[in-house]
């Protein structure tokens, strides 16, 4: 498929899921598991990004539960407003759950290039209103360039913090002294990427990038987006 079809495909079904139903939900989850199925190498990366965002989850519920109103004020029973609390917050969060596993499955089987190909591709249209495109697609470079950079930083500082805590793992140490201690290598840790970062990106000045301009879709491809917009308005 088209890279720029998969992008328009992607925000087609983000715009649905938060403005449709449960139905809506269950059309997402018909059009994602076949993928799933065929690659199960989808499920840890997904798996893994979620539980990066429990307590972001964990936060909707309490937000829905402790600041939605009664709806029925007849109802008193602890099941019925636990309910009409709940419900909305879950929704939510299966929405956003939906969302990240298309994204999920767009970012694994599309590679960096071809994102930055149709992204390219996609705003050739703004050349009319005289927007430099290719200086967009060099900030999205850079930044997709330098936000892999970031994550491996994290990921080294992350380790070294395990052994230094594996090291001084007799030393008995308070609930409040492990928490001050992980804030200040975090504090650290940050200031030592930041300049880190902005050292790199002080020596690749003057680097050259090239993006290769992709052809248009198969005149097919483009009823994808417009079936999916019919398949999901019938969820509405």
């Amino acid at each position: 498929m088209h890279p720029a079809i998969k992008i328009v495909n992607l925000i087609v079904i983000s715009i649905f899921l938060t403005q449709g139903s449960w139905f809506s939900i269950l059309l997402a989850g018909a059009l994602l598991l076949p993928f799933y199925i065929i690659r199960p190498d989808l499920w840890r990366p997904a798996i893994k990004m979620l539980f990066r965002l429990k307590w972001f989850f964990i936060s909707i519920l309490l937000i829905y539960y402790y600041y939605t109103p009664d709806i029925q004020q007849s109802a008193q029973t602890i099941i019925s407003q636990i309910s009409e609390r709940i419900l909305p917050g879950s929704f939510r969060i299966t929405v956003l759950i939906f969302i990240l596993l298309t994204v999920n499955l767009f970012i694994r089987t599309t590679s960096k290039e071809e994102i930055l190909s149709a992204l390219l591709w996609l705003f050739l249209p703004l050349k009319f209103f005289n927007i430099n495109i290719e200086r967009i697609a060099l900030r999205a470079i850079l930044t997709l360039e330098y936000i892999e950079i970031l994550s491996g930083r994290l990921a080294q500082y992350k380790d070294n913090r395990t052994l230094d805590t594996l090291v001084n793992a007799s030393v008995p140490d308070s609930f409040y002294a492990k928490k001050k201690g992980v804030l200040l290598h975090l504090v650290k840790s940050s200031g030592i990427i930041l300049r880190e970062i902005l050292e790199e990106a002080d020596t690749t000045s003057g680097k050259s990038y090239s993006i290769d301009c992709l052809k248009s879709p198969a005149i097919i491809q483009y009823l994808l987006p417009v079936l999916l917009c019919l398949l999901f308005l019938l969820t509405l």
